[in-house]
């Protein structure tokens, strides 16, 4: 199964608990594309190089998942549907 890595801006209005909640949204939104998170890092709260939706900081969470190549266009339309999520990118991950 390939390998994909996942970078999240998180809106900065939440707390370090909801961050920690909405991590487990989307393990479970990658769970249900048959896929899994493999790692997760959180990068922290840091200042944005241009506002986006008027917010000038963002949480940065990066996820390691594997997944079938046909869940990554369902759970990148699953990010972009989230009121939370800033802005996402996900790229395959070569062995």
């Amino acid at each position: 199964m390939p390998s994909y890595e996942t970078l999240v801006l998180v809106d900065p209005v939440l707390s370090d608990d909801e961050v920690t909640k909405f991590v487990a949204e989307l393990t479970d939104l990658a769970s249900k594309e048959k896929g899994k998170v493999t790692k997760e890092e959180r990068l922290g709260r840091r200042r944005l190089a241009y506002p986006i939706r008027k917010k000038f900081d963002g949480n940065y969470v990066c996820l390691q998942l594997d997944m079938p190549q046909a869940g990554v266009k369902k759970w990148e339309r699953g990010l972009r549907l989230k009121d939370k999520v800033l802005r996402q990118m996900t790229i395959r991950v070569e062995p």
